[in-house]
């Protein structure tokens, strides 16, 4: 598991998504809430990343 508290834009975890995503992981907000891309914002709150 993965806990980002700090804040990212969208273009730091794309890449990085995707590659931890098709490898078996899953990112969600620390809520549980899906991490979401294309906000208004493209500030990023914090996110978890773990694997299943």
């Amino acid at each position: 598991m993965y806990y980002r508290h700090g804040p990212t834009m969208e273009w730091d975890t794309a890449a990085g998504q995707a590659i931890a995503t098709s490898s078996g992981a899953k990112m969600t907000m620390p809520s549980g809430e899906p991490f979401l891309y294309n906000k208004v914002s493209l500030l990023n709150p914090g996110f978890l990343c773990k694997v299943k």
